[in-house]
């Protein structure tokens, strides 16, 4: 993940995952108890009931941009709602890019769609990617996500491209996306239960064209430590399956740790509940559970104080696959 400004794009953190898990083998067990041990004490509490900490919970207004991750840049904005939302805390003179100015100054996007190994001339072509945006503005808006990459070929159109590819919508930009508190700081982990809730569709057509068997569903909480930045991706549809959990129930860590085995921050993938191919669900993830329960995997410190909520997304991702995925309500609360 590279660092950038609130108002750059963030790397997929799945991509980073995706890519590590091609590349190096499942993660033993951590330390004898991982997966049960509970931390001592209890978290600090600010908010005693589950309250949204985004501005735009169940996204129902389109006040939106798209990413392309791989160029580094944006397009298809859409700010028509974005009145709906003015606030200060979301005033930032350096999204002058997205083109909406509100009585209090520019403001940026509320959420956007990312794509990450797409180029922008494959968009609404097959093989190839879209984002849509479907229903009323002020109810949940249904997102769609497809990402259709079996009979992609290669540069040289001789065999089958099998390069990560991803198509996500995420909340993120502090004070964009998430709210402040009060007092105008940002908001931990640490400040009491995070959960991610939303609704969900996804199918998969045709087989796999790759080695790897990736076509994925994800829910991926990001936040910020000491260390450096800590990805939680909750798995809830894998039809391959693209990889083997350890005695752990882990399917992916990379041990907090970089290729060179100097100290990073800690990623892993765990599986959540699962969604059956056309099956509308409503899915809830307890990320401070989770990490709870696989504090081994992070340092052996489930949720330090500095944490800053950094991002939560949901991700397709596939390589030689095609899946079509339909998000709604995404709101993230604290409790």
């Amino acid at each position: 993940m590279r660092s950038r400004s609130p108002w750059k794009p963030l790397r997929l953190a799945a991509a980073l995952a995706a890519v590590s898990a091609a590349a190096v083998p499942l993660a033993p067990s951590a330390s004898a108890g991982a997966g049960a041990a509970e931390p001592a004490g209890h978290l600090s509490r600010t908010v005693e009931s589950a309250a949204s900490v985004v501005y735009d919970p169940g996204m129902k207004w389109r006040c939106y941009s798209v990413s392309d991750e791989t160029a580094g840049s944006n397009y298809g904005n859409d700010s028509r709602d974005c009145g709906k939302i003015v606030h200060p805390n979301r005033v930032n003179a350096d999204c002058t890019w997205f083109g909406y100015t509100s009585p209090r100054g520019v403001e940026c996007p509320a959420w956007r769609f990312v794509t990450y190994n797409w180029r922008q001339d494959r968009l609404r072509a097959y093989p190839g990617y879209d984002h849509q945006v479907q229903g009323d503005s002020g109810a949940p808006l249904k997102l769609v996500l497809q990402n259709n990459s079996l009979g992609l070929r290669d540069t040289a159109g001789q065999t089958q491209n099998c390069e990560l590819k991803e198509v996500a919508v995420s909340h993120e930009y502090v004070g964009s996306s998430f709210k402040r508190k009060a007092d105008g700081s940002t908001y931990n982990f640490a400040d009491g239960q995070v959960k991610v809730a939303y609704d969900a569709l996804v199918e998969q057509t045709g087989g796999f064209a790759c080695e790897e068997k990736r076509a994925l569903l994800t829910t991926d909480f990001i936040y910020r430590t000491a260390r450096g930045i800590n990805v939680i991706s909750v798995v809830h549809f894998d039809p391959g399956p693209f990889s083997r959990p350890n005695d752990d129930g882990v399917l992916w860590s990379n041990n907090c740790r970089k290729a060179d085995g100097t100290a990073d921050g800690c990623r892993m993938t765990v599986h959540g509940e699962q969604l059956a191919p056309g099956e509308r669900r409503h899915l809830e993830v307890d990320f401070s559970g989770i990490a709870r329960k696989y504090r081994g995997y992070l340092d052996g410190e489930a949720v330090p104080s500095a944490s800053q909520i950094e991002a939560v997304q949901v991700v397709n991702s596939a390589k030689g696959a095609d899946l079509r995925a339909e998000i709604s309500g995404l709101d993230v609360t604290l409790g």
